[in-house]
C-alpha cells in the first residue's frame, strides 16, 4: 500500500473513532426506547408487590405478527429502459436479479423479511449490499442491526445525504485478517499491529458501550455473555465510510486502539462511490434518521391493556380469596377457618348466633374490562392500518362499498411505508447494477419470458458497462395488491364490459385483450406466452431445446432429441441468431438446428399420418404425391419476421438473412 495511503489511514482513523462515538452516544436514548418495545414483544417482567398479579398479555407479539403478515412479501425488482436498444439488456439484468435474489441463493426474501421485523420495532430497517469477484462472482445482501449501526446525528432522512455512516461488530478471527493481508485487501503492517495491540483470545465480545444486546436474549430466559467461545483469536471491528475534504473513504478500524487495517477512497471499493447500506423508514422524518417505529405507538395501549386485565384478576382474586374478620372468643382457633376437605371449625357461640363470630370484606366488582381491553385493540388496528374493519364489525358482513373503503383505508397506511419501501429497493437495485459491472468477470446464463414462453439467454459485463441510463420499477408484493383490490375490481369490471360489447371488442387488441383476462385467470407470465403463440408449443419439448442450449454454450455436444419438431429447431436458430453469441458457439448452434431437420420432417409427417387417419376415407383431401416445395422468399415481399427470415437461410444454407 502506498506511502500516502497510510499516513491517510493514521489521519483519518482518529477523527472516525470520534465520529463513532458521537453517533453512538446520539441514540443512546432512542435505543433504550426501542429495548422496551423488545421487552414488550418478548413477553416483558412486570415489577409489583407481592401477591398482585404481573401477567404480561401477547398484545405487543399480536401487533408485530399482524403488520408483518401484511407487508411479508418480498418486492419484485425490475430493471426498464430509457433507450430502446437497452431493452434486452435490461431484460437480462432483471433475470440476474431473480435469480441471484432467489431463496436456493440469496435468500433475499428472508433477509428482507428480518429487515422488516426491525423496523416495525425500532423504525429503521437497514440493508448492506456487496458483491464480490473473488473466487467467482457472488452477490450478498445482509440486515443490519440497529443496535450496531452509526449515522450522522443530524444527517437526515436519507442516508445517502449523512456525511458518515457505517457498523460496529464486525468481527474478523485472525486467520482471516491475515489472508485478507496476503491478498491485498488489508494492510500487512497494520494487521500486524492490531494483532500485537489487541487481546480478544478466543471470545466473540460484544463491547458495546452504549447499550446491552444481551438484553434480547435475557428476555428469552438465553445467556449468551457465558457462552461466547468460538475457538479462535477474533477481533472486533468497525466498518466505517466518511467523508473527508470533498471525498468518501472507506475504513475498517478497531475503535479502542484506533488501529486501522483499511483505508482507501470509497469509489475503489464501490462503483460510483455509493454508501454499500441503505434504508427505509416506516415513519419518515425528514430531519431525523432515527423516526419513530409503529411499536412506539402500540406499546401504551399494550401497557394499559395490561393493567386493566391485571386488575381484573386481582378484584377476582379478592372475591374468591377474600379477607376476613373474626371474634377470638367465638373462634378461638382460627387456623380452623382455612379450607381443608370434609373440614371441622371449632366454634364457641357464647350465647350468639354463629354469623357474629365471623365478617367477611367486601369486594366491588370491576366491570367493563372486556370492552375495553377490546376497545384499545381496536383502536390499534385502525389507528395503525393493520386491519380493514370499523369496530369490530366483521369485514364479511359489510356493505361492498364500506368493505372496499376499509380496504382503501388499509391500502393508505401500509401504502405510505411502501412507498419508503419501494425507494429503498430502487436504491439496493442500484447497487446491484453497480456490484454487475464491477464483478461479474464471467457470463451469468438467466431465465427470461420470451415469445414461446421461459427461455435461456447470456448476461456479460461488456453489454452492462454500455448501458448509460436506466429506470427501476419496484413492485411490493401480494400487500400492496390486495390494498388496490378496488383498482383491481374496477379493471375487471372493465374487462368484463370489453368482452359482453362487439363493438368494443373490436375496438381493442385482441392479443392484449386475452392476455388480460388469462392475467385475472391468475396465469404466470411464462404460461401466458405458451398460450399465445400461435403454433402448437410442447413445454417439455422447448424445455429439452433450452438444455441443449446450455450444454452447448458450455462446450459440451448433446446427443440429438428423437422427438424434435419445427418448434425445437426454431427454439434453438432464435437463440442462436438473436443472441450475441460468438461464432463457434453460433455455428455450433446451427449446426445443431440442422442435424435435427430428418428427425422433425419424420415427426411431422408422423403426426399429420395420425391426423388423416382418424378422417374418414371420402371426406380425405387429395394430397399431392412430390409434397410441398419451399419456395424461396421473394426480397420484394416480406412473408415472415425477421427471425423467421433468419431461421429459414440458416437452414438452406445461407449466412446473411434475405432482405425485407
Amino acid at each position: 500500500m502506498p506511502e500516502q495511503t497510510i499516513s491517510l489511514g493514521d489521519k483519518l482513523s482518529p477523527i472516525a473513532c470520534k465520529q463513532i462515538r458521537t453517533s453512538a452516544d446520539f441514540k443512546k436514548t432512542r435505543l433504550i426506547a426501542i429495548k422496551k418495545n423488545e421487552e414488550f414483544y418478548n413477553g416483558r417482567k412486570i415489577s409489583a408487590p407481592i401477591g398482585v398479579s404481573t401477567i404480561a398479555l401477547p398484545t405487543m407479539a399480536g401487533f408485530v405478527e399482524d403488520l408483518k403478515s401484511k407487508i411479508d412479501d418480498p418486492p419484485v425488482l425490475k430493471y426498464t429502459q430509457t433507450d430502446l436498444a437497452d431493452l434486452k439488456i435490461m431484460q437480462k439484468a432483471s433475470a440476474a436479479w431473480q435469480k441471484d435474489s432467489a431463496t436456493i441463493r440469496g435468500n433475499w426474501p428472508l433477509i428482507d423479511r428480518w429487515a422488516k421485523t426491525m423496523a416495525i420495532f425500532s423504525g429503521r430497517a437497514i440493508y448492506q449490499y456487496m458483491a464480490e469477484s473473488i473466487p467467482k462472482y457472488r452477490s450478498v445482501l445482509s440486515v443490519v442491526d440497529y443496535e450496531d449501526f452509526l449515522c450522522e446525528p443530524m444527517g437526515g432522512g436519507h442516508l445517502e445525504n449523512h456525511l458518515f455512516c457505517g457498523k460496529d461488530n464486525v468481527f474478523r478471527t485472525k486467520s482471516e485478517l491475515k489472508k485478507g493481508a496476503e491478498g491485498g485487501i488489508y494492510n500487512a503492517k497494520q494487521v500486524s499491529k492490531l494483532i500485537s495491540s489487541v487481546d480478544n483470545k478466543e471470545l466473540k465480545i460484544n463491547e458495546d458501550y452504549y447499550s446491552n444486546k444481551n438484553d434480547r436474549f435475557k428476555n428469552l430466559g438465553l445467556d449468551i455473555e457465558s457462552h461466547q467461545y468460538v475457538g479462535q483469536d477474533i477481533y472486533r471491528l468497525v466498518e466505517w465510510c466518511m467523508t473527508y475534504n470533498g471525498e468518501r473513504y472507506y475504513m475498517l478500524l478497531e475503535y479502542n486502539t484506533g488501529v486501522w487495517i483499511r483505508c482507501q477512497p470509497l469509489k475503489e471499493v464501490f462503483r460510483n462511490a455509493r454508501y454499500p447500506y441503505v434504508s427505509w423508514a416506516t415513519n419518515e422524518d425528514a430531519l431525523n434518521f432515527w423516526s419513530k417505529a409503529p411499536c412506539d405507538d402500540v406499546r401504551p395501549v399494550a401497557h394499559a391493556i395490561d393493567s386493566l386485565f391485571n386488575q381484573a384478576v386481582d378484584n377476582r382474586n379478592k372475591k374468591n380469596f377474600g379477607m376476613r374478620g373474626y371474634s377470638a372468643e367465638m373462634i378461638p382457633h382460627p387456623k380452623d377457618l382455612e379450607w381443608r376437605p370434609d373440614g371441622l371449625v371449632r366454634f364457641t357461640p357464647k350465647g350468639r348466633p354463629m354469623s357474629e363470630g365471623i365478617y367477611e370484606f367486601n369486594v366491588g366488582d370491576i366491570s367493563g374490562t372486556i370492552d375495553l381491553v377490546a376497545l384499545m385493540k381496536g383502536y390499534i388496528d385502525r389507528e395503525v392500518g393493520t386491519n380493514p374493519q370499523e369496530g369490530g364489525a366483521e369485514g364479511q358482513e359489510q356493505k361492498v362499498g364500506i368493505y372496499f373503503g376499509n380496504l382503501q383505508r388499509m391500502a393508505d397506511k401500509i401504502g405510505l411505508k411502501n412507498k419508503s419501501y419501494r425507494e429503498c429497493w430502487q436504491q439496493l437495485g442500484l447497487r446491484y447494477f453497480d456490484g454487475l459491472v464491477e464483478h461479474l468477470n464471467e457470463p451469468m446464463m438467466v431465465q427470461m419470458i420470451g415469445e414461446t414462453g421461459v427461455e435461456w439467454d447470456e448476461l456479460r459485463k461488456d453489454e452492462l458497462k454500455e448501458v448509460d441510463d436506466f429506470n427501476i420499477e419496484v413492485e411490493s408484493g401480494s400487500a400492496e395488491v390486495a390494498a388496490n383490490e378496488m383498482k383491481m375490481q374496477k379493471r375487471r369490471d372493465a374487462i368484463t364490459l370489453l368482452v359482453q360489447d362487439q363493438e368494443l371488442k373490436q375496438s381493442v387488441g385482441q392479443q392484449w385483450l386475452i392476455q388480460e383476462i388469462l392475467r385475472f385467470g391468475s396465469y404466470e407470465e411464462a404460461d401466458i406466452k405458451v398460450a399465445m403463440a400461435k403454433e402448437g408449443t410442447n413445454i417439455e419439448l422447448l424445455s429439452e431445446a433450452s438444455k441443449a442450449i446450455q450444454e452447448i454454450l458450455a462446450g459440451k455436444k448433446p446427443k440429438l432429441n428423437r422427438g424434435a419438431d419445427t418448434s425445437f429447431i426454431k427454439k434453438i436458430l432464435d437463440f442462436a441468431t438473436d443472441s450475441d453469441v460468438d461464432l463457434d458457439k453460433f455455428k455450433a448452434l446451427t449446426d445443431y438446428a440442422k442435424a435435427h431437420i430428418p428427425v422433425a420432417m419424420e415427426n411431422m409427417a408422423r403426426k399429420a399420418n395420425a391426423i388423416i387417419s382418424k378422417i374418414p376415407q371420402e371426406e380425405r383431401p387429395m394430397l399431392p404425391t412430390g409434397g410441398p416445395a419451399i419456395p424461396e422468399p421473394n426480397p420484394a415481399i416480406p412473408q415472415m419476421g425477421t427471425s423467421g427470415i433468419k431461421a429459414t437461410n440458416i437452414l438452406q444454407g445461407k449466412s446473411q438473412p434475405a432482405p425485407i
